[in-house]
């Protein structure tokens, strides 16, 4: 089973500055003009009506989460000069380079990013730009439902689902992905590293096809209440996150055989409350579980379950569904 306008004023003293800036920072000729041209996140003033509402739009992101909020940090600490594996995974070296951001930055060092750091690691780009600061926004707007190829290239393509994000939004539709448009990006894909926001099937199957999963349907349909569909909405986008992960990791082909539609047991880590997905059963699928998680106990059906704990904390439960040809995966 499967707006209003608002002229910018001009800074021509600013954009000398910020021009050096993204040439310090990693960001590519193309990308340190568009910084120049329009000013970085870290020109809006904390005491400013704007700089207070664009704080408070900011999710957390901090050790123990993944997903691509991650993965965004990641490129874009990258882009500031700080390299990283985007892998959406936030473990120690996330930590220690957002601590060393941090400090340049005279923020805090406390290896989170909250509200300022944010403000001052995003950087504007726009038509023109390439780098892996616009792979992160490319990664970004596809994890909003609005995919795109993330190649580090800001070309019309992208601008154009920049466009469409930002009338979503009730945003200025200029294709130019500034302080504000990164907020509503962040905020409004994945889950703020939380992963308890909910995808439409849209937004989940085109995160998943960006990152080259595939699902089926006996069905051959999305219908979450007819239980021959392989439906993806309301999923977690934590669950959708895992599974890119465990793509991404095992290098396996995987293919999403149940999600969200009716017809399996209830409860609270339910498929239908979006934390499980079926994955078919391949050999490589099961080698890469059976050597990266610990065979824990038999289910009452008679599945084994292989469980992934951290810190104390069950974080995946892998039931072996050999009957049924598949991977019943929770992600908690």
């Amino acid at each position: 089973m499967l707006t209003t306008t608002r002229r910018r004023p001009r800074r021509s003293v600013a954009a000398s500055m910020l021009l050096a800036m993204g040439l310090a920072t990693g960001v590519t000729a193309a990308g340190a003009t568009t910084a120049a041209a329009t000013a970085l996140p870290d020109t809006v003033r904390a005491g400013s009506s704007a700089g207070v509402a664009v704080q408070a739009s900011w999710p957390t992101v901090k050790s123990g989460q993944r997903g691509v909020d991650v993965a965004t940090v990641q490129l874009l600490l990258t882009a500031r000069g700080y390299p990283l594996t985007a892998d959406g995974v936030f473990g120690s070296g996330t930590a220690a380079k957002v601590k060393a951001f941090q400090r340049a930055k005279h923020l805090t060092a406390d290896g989170i990013v909250g509200p300022n750091t944010w403000a001052k690691l995003v950087m504007t780009v726009k038509s023109g730009s390439r780098g892996v600061g616009v792979k992160a926004a490319q990664r970004q707007l596809t994890d909003n439902g609005y995919a795109v190829t993330a190649d580090g290239v800001f070309g019309s393509g992208t601008a154009a689902k920049v466009k469409a994000f930002q009338r979503a939004k009730h945003l200025t539709a200029d294709g130019i992905v500034d302080v504000q448009t990164w907020a509503a990006l962040v905020r409004g894909g994945g889950a703020g590293g939380g992963g308890g926001v909910k995808l439409s099937d849209a937004q989940a199957a085109a995160r998943l096809r960006a990152a080259g999963i595939t699902r089926s349907s006996s069905g051959n349909c999305t219908n979450r209440n007819n239980r021959n569909c392989t439906s993806l909405q309301d999923i977690r986008a934590r669950t959708i996150d895992g599974v890119i992960a465990l793509k991404q990791k095992s290098g396996c082909r995987i293919v999403i055989t149940g999600g969200t539609e009716t017809g399996h047991a209830g409860g609270t880590y339910s498929h239908w409350n979006g934390y499980k997905v079926d994955v078919a059963r391949t050999s490589c699928v099961t080698n890469y579980i059976h050597a990266h998680s610990r065979k824990h106990h038999k289910r009452g059906d008679g599945a084994w379950v292989w469980r992934v704990t951290s810190g104390g904390k069950t974080l995946i439960d892998y039931a072996d569904e050999s009957w049924a040809n598949h991977w019943d995966i929770t992600y908690y």
